[in-house]
């Protein structure tokens, strides 16, 4: 697909910062948190960015494409496995962080074409940062206030620099991490920690256990845009999207370099 297609950088960064700035605004308030079926978390925030994104993609897009979002209802898959391309958003990425007032929280979007990732664009809306990027145009970040964008691209060193969740370093991650000696590890929120490998700033993510298609997308598409991967470690293979029922990824690692030497130590 050309990249003719893709609405601007700036007029999707643009969508993102209003999505964040609709999360602040509630961010002051009591939030009425409730739990979702899988125990997740969701709040006013969260709906909130979910309405400026699926109101504000179709003005982006002649195409008038679908839009999978992890605050509305399930679209069936009788319906969804006909779409070869689509919009994949989450709008607040990071709810937990959200939720005890961390900023370590972020406003997703990605574009899916054919079962990849082909764009994606990730605002952090405490900051108002934006990374975005595509396998075709590279990776990019614009600080706040729409600053010029600056190329991104991935770095790797040994020991690496790993990033692992605040809320899901489990026993396999700690038994993964004990084969990196030297490596610096640094606990980080969102997909935030895909920006940070995107950027030349940390070197790998691995993640075991249940992630969401939407947790993934935005991140893999900046991540293979500055040279690195987000790959399903049972066969090496980049993830890919809406293929089945089911829209849970399987465990996957975030990286700067496929080939790294951290791969000696994956069992």
């Amino acid at each position: 697909m050309s990249a003719s297609f893709y609405p601007s950088l700036d007029a999707l960064a643009s969508l993102c910062r209003r999505a964040g700035e609709a999360i602040l605004s509630v961010a002051g308030d009591s939030l009425e948190t409730r739990l979702k079926t899988d125990a997740s978390p969701v709040t006013a925030a969260d709906l909130a960015a979910h309405r400026v994104l699926v109101t504000g993609l179709p003005t982006l897009d002649d195409a008038r494409l679908p839009v999978l979002s992890e605050e509305a209802a399930a679209t069936p898959w009788e319906t969804r496995r006909h779409w070869s391309r689509y919009w994949l958003i989450d709008p607040l990425d990071g709810t937990k962080e959200f939720i005890r007032g961390s900023d370590e929280y972020s406003v997703n979007i990605a574009l899916i074409h054919e079962q990849r990732a082909v764009l994606g664009v990730i605002a952090k809306p405490g900051s108002g940062e934006v990374w975005a990027g595509s396998g075709e145009s590279g990776a990019w970040y614009q600080a706040a206030g729409g600053a010029a964008w600056t190329r991104l691209g991935c770095t790797s060193r040994t020991p690496p620099r790993v990033m692992v969740s605040r809320h899901h370093c489990d026993a396999r991650t700690q038994a993964f991490l004990e084969r990196l000696p030297g490596a610096r590890v640094e606990a980080l929120g969102s997909s935030l920690k895909c920006c940070r490998i995107a950027a030349g700033e940390a070197d790998l993510y691995p993640r075991f256990g249940p992630t969401s298609e939407w947790d993934t997308a935005a991140a893999q598409a900046i991540l293979e845009g500055a040279g690195g991967a987000l790959v399903d470690p049972r066969d090496w293979q980049p993830l890919r999207y809406n293929t089945k029922a089911s829209l849970l990824n399987p465990d996957f690692v975030a990286c700067a370099d496929l080939q790294g030497a951290w791969r000696m130590a994956w069992q």
